[in-house]
């Protein structure tokens, strides 16, 4: 039976390591950083599952609820077109199962999550069944209760969407890939992830353009502003017309920064 305690952690992790950061507050919560790990993005989920173990043996309190946040490369997604005359839940999970085969490996197990709905396009994810079963047996082994798993970007949704003005769309910028998320009916429809390079970094206008072009593939009016936040390059954010969020980095979600 777990200790009863109030204490509460946070874990990023994705292909380049883990962050782990201890939560204070409700309305406003604030992180602070205990610890950073490093491992090489060809490492196994045992491999990563030891690092966090030793991590979490150096900070862990039994009883401590443990919310993680999932880098989205690691988070295969695909927007799901309800199907016509569907006759309800099953349809729709008919629908993101034929989608999420086209983009995820049949080899793997996956588990996926969405928030279906009739009346419009929405947005489904994955996440492999090992990497859930290697949180879930860290959360067994130190005695946390695992409060929440979620992709970075439904995270940032979640926390900025009714911010958006009509027309707007959201850009998550990481290292080396910007994920745009896109609501032309302030419901999440499309997600693109685009990769730049460090000579488009430089560029002024690149996030704009590259969003114009995506609008144009999707058939839809080209974004009116950008709300940018993440790993922002300091060129992009004197960009006419592109609205900068204040979350300052990835983790900046979370206050955490490294």
């Amino acid at each position: 039976m777990l200790e009863s305690t109030n204490r509460r952690l946070a874990l990023n992790i994705g292909p380049q390591g883990a962050q782990l950061a201890l939560r204070s507050g409700w309305l406003r919560p604030r992180y602070r950083l205990l610890e950073s790990l490093v491992w090489q993005t060809q490492a196994t989920d045992e491999q990563r599952g030891a690092a966090l173990d030793a991590l979490l043996l150096r900070h862990a309190k039994s009883g401590s609820a443990l919310e993680v946040l999932v880098a989205d490369l690691w988070v295969p997604s695909v927007s799901v077109q309800p199907p016509v005359n569907g006759a309800g839940v099953g349809d729709l999970a008919a629908a993101v199962s034929l989608r999420m085969g086209a983009v995820t490996d049949s080899g793997t197990d996956w588990q996926i999550a969405s928030a279906p709905r009739m009346d419009g396009r929405f947005v489904a994810s994955a996440l492999r069944s090992s990497l859930m079963d290697m949180l879930r047996h860290q959360c067994q082994r130190h005695g946390l209760h695992l409060a929440s798993v979620q992709p970075l970007f439904v995270a940032v949704w979640n926390h900025w969407h009714a911010t958006l003005v009509p027309g707007q769309w959201l850009a998550i910028c990481g290292p080396s890939a910007v994920t745009l998320c896109i609501a032309p009916q302030r419901h999440l429809e499309h997600l693109r992830r685009l990769d730049f390079t460090p000579a488009d970094t430089q560029t002024l206008l690149w996030p704009a353009e590259a969003a114009q072009r995506e609008a144009m593939r999707l058939g839809l009016p080209a974004p009116t502003t950008l709300g940018l936040c993440g790993t922002v390059p300091l060129a992009w954010r004197g960009a006419p017309g592109v609205y900068l969020g204040p979350v300052g980095d990835a983790t900046g979600l979370w206050g955490v920064k490294p």
